[in-house]
């Protein structure tokens, strides 16, 4: 591995033979190379540095035992060389274990034996020198089963608030949502798609589901294209419409909704508090231009958009020129206009690579993910050109898949890295779409849990380091595909996937109020645009809040009635508050809990595929009396339906249940108004570097500067880690120079092994590391070194939480 060394030496050796000259210059005067080496002068230079060498972490060892480390073999030294340790003991030739110095010799074996901690979780190491090469052998003990004989530990201080980024209540609008508007035909009972039937409900169908369950509007990517049927080309400018008649159909459109006395009409003006902050949006056909034909409804010839490309007319140019007018024109500008509310978000085009590039793939039709991304610009720029578009915010791609990992990460840097550096400044959010998928291809591909982690924490940290600042998500979908019953009648088990998928995720999405716009779970009304003919078969589409009641029961009742997705909004029902500190000592059990008058709603979600005991500690109410408790859990029954659990209680139980996958939600009910006198302020501090290469016992240094600190606090290390299965997810970490203890679980399923098949192909998810808050400073360095190479280091967020007095932690 030295011959460069040597032959450094020899080479200047040369030199002063050939140079008969100037032998003086090169030691000729009769003495020998000057070497400090501790070799006699003349003789060959000894090489006692070793070839590269290094020892497996050990993870999840008993306590307060002796560990081997692996035996490694000495290579590359041509002469006995020093070896001393710190921190353990030493065997050569597995002969007997020292600490003291000593030497070794090329071929020989050495191997380490520390004393693992006595504490749960905790590292310990030892590092040898061996020819002045240190490496460091460590082990980390096992985890506490759980404490209190596998019981979870959940802490609720229900009189500290939990401040994120200065939010601290929740925000109902932004996560309790339905992917419908007002005036979609499914509401009502004269429903042509529903071929008339009627509403369980009947005309209050809307009122009640909205009002009742405090649901908010969500997204509308059907609207835009009926109107675009009902306006002109332009004739003088093929390829466009016209603005006159959009302007005479906009203003149609506007009259109606203000004027018009059926019961539609009627019951959309009365929820308009509950279309505040919609997204609309468009979808491939006709808007991606290549002459999919729109067929006016008024029997005008049937035209297509421009697909002119050029410097005056970018391609796309007469596609944002219509949602231009559509946003500028069809929405009630303030508020003495007529007119359906003015959305606040607006997607660019609806999953476009999944039909324009993914499933075209070696087509002569296929497009570039580049030209879709340009084309995003050219939109955006169009709609802004109108002054009255100013309010609204625009977004995309709205990805199908955000599989950033997939290829060793190819997918992040030819699709989701290149729309943020090509569109990315032109976008005021990012929308991307997030799915469980329990039934694929004989695997389950889940991305509840770690994996949903470490998606948002890349694509948080990337814009960071583009911007300055985290651009805002849009979550415009949010469920679950479940592949094996995609072409079967409706089920109750089809929806217990979907429910309990939507259920879990929005728990994970609480902890983002900051950064997430807004959460739109998969849930259309009755989605009779989606039925489908199989195999001459007709078969409803899969996800919806209706289905008819002879899909439940075998009749002939055409009546809709509720489908089991209804749970998830009766769960959720009465949730609203300040949000205040609560703490989960297990990472699969998540808690967020929330304070209203005398309230507390207290959210416990399982993430394991097993039914875990939970002890729930409030604390901070001392002196309040508990007058009521109840709660609501959403599970799953033995014959693996969605089941919603209702219940009171007089006292607090010692242990609470929290099924397999399941979310409970429990009320306590104090005699007074609930004091939230001290404060929790959590702020996310991302590294000045992310996605970086993994290469084996190399240390990869992450520096986060000007974080703030105080007398009290806690944090938490989230690295997001892409590796094949089988490689190490228990790095050796150092914060500003000290080792800090890695957690051997994450968040969810370990993504190798589902319930019953196989997981994900590869690892990625968050390992979140728990930090003593007095190591941290305004300006840290942290160090990351994996014992094995392949994969990245995704993302590294620093999570610090600083709290008004020290937190009681069980």
């Amino acid at each position: 591995m030295f011959l460069s060394h040597n032959k450094l030496i020899l080479s200047v050796a040369s030199i002063c033979i050939a140079s008969t000259l100037n032998l003086a210059g090169c030691g000729g005067g009769g003495s020998s190379v000057n070497t400090d080496d501790g070799n006699s002068p003349g003789e060959t230079v000894k090489d006692t540095t070793p070839n590269t060498f290094s020892f497996t972490a050990q993870t999840n060892v008993t306590l307060n035992s002796q560990i081997e480390s692996d035996t490694i073999t000495i290579s590359g030294i041509d002469a006995p060389t020093n070896v001393t340790i710190t921190g353990g003991e030493y065997s050569i030739n597995n002969g007997n274990y020292t600490n003291a110095a000593g030497q070794i010799e090329n071929g020989q074996t050495i191997k380490i034996r520390i004393q693992s901690a006595a504490d749960f979780l905790t590292q310990s190491s030892a590092t040898v020198s061996i020819g002045g090469v240190s490496k460091t052998f460590v082990v980390t003990t096992l985890a506490e089963s759980i404490v209190d004989d596998g019981v979870v530990q959940v802490d609720v201080n229900l009189n500290t608030k939990h401040v994120i980024d200065g939010i601290d209540t929740l925000d109902r609008q932004k996560y309790i949502n339905i992917h419908a508007y007002n005036l979609e035909n499914g509401w009502g009972q004269n429903d042509v798609h529903s071929l008339n039937a009627p509403n369980e409900l009947g005309d209050n169908l809307m009122l009640d589901f909205m009002q009742g369950y405090d649901v908010y509007f969500g997204r509308d990517t059907g609207s835009i294209g009926w109107n675009l049927r009902n306006v002109s080309q332009d004739a003088a400018r093929p390829g466009f419409v016209d603005e006159s008649s959009a302007s005479q159909r906009a203003g149609d459109v506007k009259w109606i909704y203000d004027n018009n006395t059926s019961v539609k009409y009627e019951n959309a003006r009365k929820v308009e508090d509950r279309m505040q902050d919609m997204i609309v949006g468009g979808q491939q056909h006709p808007y991606w231009p290549e002459g999919t034909l729109i067929n006016p409804v008024n029997g005008d010839p049937a035209w297509a958009f421009s697909q002119s490309d050029t410097a005056a007319e970018p391609f796309g140019t007469a596609t944002g020129h219509y949602m231009s007018q559509y946003l500028s024109k069809f929405f009630a500008q303030n508020d003495s206009d007529m007119g359906q509310q003015k959305p606040v978000y607006f997607e660019v085009m609806n999953e476009p690579l999944y039909d324009l590039t993914t499933d075209r793939e070696g087509d002569a039709d296929y497009v570039e993910p580049l030209k879709v991304f340009k084309f995003h610009n050219t939109v955006a720029a169009e709609i802004r050109k109108d002054p009255k578009n100013d309010d609204i915010m625009i977004g995309g791609y709205t990805v199908a898949f955000p599989d950033f990992d997939k290829d060793n990460f190819k997918r992040w840097e030819e699709r989701d890295k290149l729309f943020i550096d090509t569109a990315g400044e032109n976008m005021d959010f990012i929308s991307i779409h997030l799915y469980d998928f329990p039934t694929f291809q004989n695997s389950e591909r889940y991305r509840r849990g770690s994996n949903l982690e470490a998606t948002l924490d890349m694509l948080e940290h990337y814009t960071y380091l583009k911007f300055g600042q985290v651009k805002p998500i849009l979550i415009s979908e949010v469920g679950s595909s479940v592949h094996a019953r995609l072409n079967e009648d409706w089920t109750p088990q089809r929806d217990a996937e979907k429910v309990l998928s939507i259920t879990t995720m929005n728990t994970q999405f609480l902890e983002r109020p900051n950064n997430i716009l807004k959460v739109i779970p998969f849930i259309p009304v009755k989605a009779e645009w989606g039925r489908r003919t199989v195999n001459g078969k007709s078969i409803a589409y899969s996800s919806r809040l209706m289905v008819q009641k002879k899909e439940r029961d075998g009749s002939d009742d055409d009546t809709w009635v509720y489908s089991d997705h209804v749970k998830f909004y009766q769960l959720w029902s009465d949730v609203n508050g300040t949000r205040v500190d609560s703490y989960s000592n297990e990472v699969d059990v998540l808690t967020d809990s929330y304070v209203e008058g005398n309230k507390a709603y207290i959210v416990l979600t399982n993430l394991e595929f097993e039914d875990v005991e939970v002890k729930l500690n409030t604390l901070g109410v001392e002196g309040n009396t508990l007058n009521a408790i109840s709660y609501k859990e959403l599970s799953y029954t033995d014959a693996f339906e969605t089941q919603l659990i209702e219940n009171t209680l007089t006292e607090i139980p010692e242990k609470i249940t929290l099924p397999a996958e399941a979310t409970t939600i429990v009320t306590l009910e104090y005699a007074d108004n609930i004091n939230i006198a001290e404060s929790n302020t959590e702020k996310r501090y991302y590294a000045t570097t992310y996605h970086q290469a993994i290469n084996a016992n190399q240390a990869i240094n992450f520096e986060f500067k000007d974080v703030t600190v105080n007398d009290h606090g806690e944090a938490v290390l989230r690295l997001g880690i892409g590796r094949d299965h089988g490689k190490s997810l228990t790095p050796v970490v150092n914060v500003n120079g000290t080792s800090v203890s890695v957690p051997t679980d994450v968040k969810g399923y370990d993504q190798k092994q589902g319930k019953t098949q196989t997981g994900r192909p590869n690892f990625f998810g968050v390992i979140e590391i728990p930090v003593s808050y007095d190591l941290l400073q305004a300006n840290n360095t942290v160090s990351v070194e994996f014992s094995d190479a392949g994969g990245y280091v995704s993302s590294a967020v620093m999570q610090v939480f600083t709290t008004s007095v020290e937190l009681n932690r069980n």
